[in-house]
């Protein structure tokens, strides 16, 4: 098939003679041999002009301000301001206790606590109404307004400061935070007014406090939580009334509660016991007992099962420090460690890298927990071959190592290889089916 390129006088064809490529070679470079007609160029000229005056004329309509008008931006008006639009927050809570008696008269007081928060008023403070309907007829009314949004938590009466009288216990909350940070009142009807006896001042107090009784005593107590961290359970402390001031003491010791399923879907409930350490290098929190209970309520002496103290597990090579640290967010795992269909769990004993911790497995036989062996970090069980992969550092804490383990026939743990990585080892556990 022959192929012709068309001719275009705008191109330069290299296929021809020699002689046609030169010529047309000295004229691109000599460039043209004569003028234009003056009359196209005039004509061109004209255009030019007549296009820049359209361009000219309309830039300035454009730009041309109207009579009055600044030229600067920071003079223009600012933009209507847009508020957020939220609806006033309400809320009203009712005393629960039909015998209360505020004034000491064997008459039932009812009493009602409200809050509002409207987002639009610019104090941003929150209206707290407390009104006690006396039972003799009588009403009485505090009002107070306190910074940000409040909620209420809970409203209470007991005998806090006398036998004779309730006193009031308003637990207002904030809304917006993130760990239900509360602040708590007390108040007392004296001399026909609602007075206020005592208020938290500890930024650290959060929901959830209770009235319980004395044991030496008709009066009774206010236990109100405080914070320890995002990761653990509270620390409580004891409100009480010393008969000339307030006593706000704290217990010592916070209490975290994990629960586990046994062999028949029994439940258990592990109370973890917690404090403050007070060593400046080494774990700031550490558990000094673990409580096992039957059920999933703890703190009922009764079902007690046992008792764990971390002196009481032996030290290894690899963890020789008979401790239980609670620093570690996963402080507790919970899982079947040993293949036997009953849930173990396990105790970080160990603040380096490794994070060393200690593995209780639950024999049915004793009912109860026995300590089986120590492992680093968070092992990953491989239901087939029944193996366990651990994940430890080198002593140099340069590289990581992978060490399988199995069970032998007396159920004690055997290691049975080492991989340099996490795939390897996986690997060798599917080989070993």
């Amino acid at each position: 098939m022959k192929n012709n390129m068309p001719r275009t006088p705008f191109s330069t064809p290299l296929s021809g003679s020699a002689r046609e490529t030169e010529i047309r070679l000295r004229n691109i470079f000599s460039g043209p041999k004569k003028r234009p007609p003056l009359p196209f160029l005039i004509l061109m000229f004209s255009v030019c002009i007549f296009c820049g005056n359209l361009v000219s004329c309309q830039m300035s309509e454009t730009e041309a301000p109207e009579p009055g008008a600044s030229r600067s931006l920071a003079d223009l008006p600012d933009p209507p301001e847009q508020k957020l639009e939220m609806e006033i927050q309400e809320h009203q809570v009712v005393l629960q206790d039909e015998d209360a008696d505020l004034d000491g008269d064997g008459l039932a007081d009812t009493v009602t606590a409200t809050t509002r928060f409207d987002p639009q008023d610019e104090s941003g403070s929150t209206i707290i109404t407390l009104t006690a309907a006396l039972g003799r007829g009588e009403t009485v009314e505090r009002q107070w307004t306190e910074e940000g949004w409040l909620g209420i938590g809970d409203l209470m009466a007991g005998f806090l400061t006398s036998p004779d009288r309730d006193a009031l216990v308003l637990e207002l909350y904030y809304p917006t935070s993130t760990y239900g940070a509360a602040e708590m009142y007390i108040f007392e009807l004296t001399d026909g007014s609602l007075t206020e006896r005592y208020r938290t001042e500890n930024a650290s107090t959060i929901s959830g406090a209770y009235l319980t009784g004395r044991e030496d005593s008709p009066l009774c107590d206010v236990r109100i939580p405080l914070l320890v961290d995002k990761w653990h359970d509270p620390e409580y402390y004891t409100l009480s009334w010393n008969g000339t001031g307030w006593d706000f003491v704290g217990d010592g010791y916070f209490t975290d509660a994990e629960t586990v399923t046994v062999t028949g879907g029994r439940v258990l409930t592990l109370a973890l016991r917690g404090r403050v350490s007070g060593e400046e290098f080494g774990p700031h929190l550490i558990y000094d007992q673990i409580q096992v209970f039957d059920g999933d309520m703890m703190f009922n002496p009764n079902m007690l099962i046992q008792t764990i103290l971390p002196e009481d597990i032996p030290g290894d090579d690899r963890f020789p420090d008979q401790i239980f640290v609670a620093d570690n967010p996963s402080h507790v795992w919970i899982q079947d460690i040993n293949f036997d269909g009953a849930e173990d769990f396990a105790v970080l004993c160990d603040s380096t890298r490794n994070q060393g911790c200690r593995w209780f497995r639950w024999n049915e036989g004793q009912g109860r927990f026995e300590y089986a062996f120590s492992l680093a970090g968070e092992v990953e069980v491989v239901p087939q071959g029944q193996h366990l992969i651990e994940a430890c550092w080198t002593e140099d804490w340069e590289n990581k190592l992978y060490n399988i383990y199995s069970f032998n026939n007396r159920g004690w743990l055997i290691l049975e290889s080492t991989w340099d990585t996490m795939v390897e080892a996986q690997n060798a556990c599917q080989e070993d089916r």
